[in-house]
C-alpha cells in the first residue's frame, strides 16, 4: 500500500470535509460551545508543539547517530586491508551482511538483528592474536566499541514513540476541536471555508506526528538510507534495495546507479535476490 504523507493527506481531507460542512448546518454562536473550543485548541496545541519538538529532536539523533555509523564502518574497511586481501574480503562481506540485515529490519529492531555480523567481526579479529601487539589492531577494536555505543543509543532513541494514550488524547481533542466549528458553524460561505481550511491543518498536524513517529518526511524515509547504500558501494559491493520499501514510499534509486541489487519478499518468508544491470 502506499504511503501517504502529512501534505496529501490533508489535501484528501479537503474532498472529504468539503461535503460534511456544506451539508451539515449549524446553530451559530453559543457561549458554552466557544469555552470548550478556546480549552480544547489551547490543550491541542501544547500537546502538539510537545510532541512534535520531541520527535524531531528523535529524528536529527537518529539521524546523527546513523551517519556515526557509516563513518565508523567505512573507517573499519580502510583500516583492514593493513592485512591483506584475505582478511578484507571477510570484513567486507560483514560489512555488507550487516546493511543488508539493517535495510531489512526496522531501526527499533534493527541492533538485535544486526549483533551477529557484528559479533562475527570481532571473531575474526580474535582470531588474529599475533597482531594484538600493533596499534592498528587496537584501532579496530576501539572503532567496534564505537559502533556499539553508537547502536546502543540508536536502538533506545528509535523506540521512543507516542503512546497509544498519547495518540488517543490527540485524536479526541482534534475530534472535539472539529465538531465546535461544525456546531457554530453560521453557514455562511466563508466560515465554511474556515472550518474545512482548519479541519485540515488538524489532519495535518496528526499525520505530521505520524511522519516523524515513522522517520518520514515528506513520504520519503530518512535519508541516511541512502548514505548506507554509499557504503555498500564504497566496499565493492552493489546496492540493495527492497521492493516493499520502494513501494510503499517515496524512494526511488538514483538513475547514475548502473548495477543494484532488487529484493522481493515471497510469501513462504523466502527472498528473491535479482541483479539489476542498465
Amino acid at each position: 500500500m502506499k504511503y501517504i504523507d502529512s501534505v496529501k493527506g490533508s489535501f484528501i481531507s479537503l474532498f472529504l470535509l468539503t461535503p460534511l460542512v456544506i451539508f451539515v448546518k449549524g446553530t451559530g454562536s453559543i457561549p458554552i460551545v466557544e469555552m470548550i473550543l478556546t480549552i480544547s485548541s489551547f490543550l491541542f496545541a501544547i500537546f502538539a508543539g510537545f510532541f512534535i519538538s520531541r520527535l524531531n529532536s528523535r529524528y536529527s539523533e537518529i539521524r546523527e547517530y546513523i551517519s556515526e555509523e557509516d563513518a565508523y564502518f567505512l573507517s573499519l574497511f580502510q583500516i583492514s586491508q593493513v592485512y591483506g586481501k584475505k582478511f578484507v574480503d571477510k570484513i567486507t562481506n560483514l560489512i555488507e551482511e550487516y546493511y543488508i540485515t539493517a535495510f531489512e529490519n526496522k531501526i527499533e529492531d534493527y541492533y538485535k538483528q544486526t549483533a551477529k555480523p557484528i559479533q562475527k567481526i570481532y571473531d575474526e579479529l580474535y582470531k588474529m592474536k599475533e597482531k594484538s601487539g600493533e596499534s592498528i589492531y587496537a584501532n579496530m577494536f576501539s572503532i567496534l566499541l564505537s559502533l556499539e555505543l553508537v547502536r546502543n543509543k540508536n536502538s533506545v532513541v528509535g523506540k521512543e514513540k507516542i503512546a497509544v494514550s498519547q495518540w488517543l488524547v490527540m485524536i479526541g481533542l482534534s475530534i472535539i476541536i472539529f465538531m465546535c466549528l461544525m456546531y457554530l458553524n453560521t453557514n455562511e460561505p466563508l466560515f465554511q471555508f474556515l472550518i474545512i481550511f482548519l479541519g485540515a491543518v488538524l489532519v495535518l498536524i496528526l499525520l505530521t506526528l505520524r511522519d516523524l513517529q515513522n522517520l518520514r518526511l515528506g513520504g520519503k524515509i530518512m535519508p541516511v538510507l541512502e548514505s548506507g547504500e554509499e557504503v555498500l558501494e564504497s566496499i565493492g559491493k552493489p546496492r540493495y534495495y527492497n521492493t516493499d520499501l520502494l513501494k510503499e514510499s517515496n524512494i526511488k534509486i538514483p538513475k547514475d546507479i548502473k548495477k543494484y541489487r532488487l529484493a522481493s519478499h515471497k510469501p513462504d518468508g523466502q527472498t528473491k535476490i535479482k541483479i539489476i544491470n542498465k
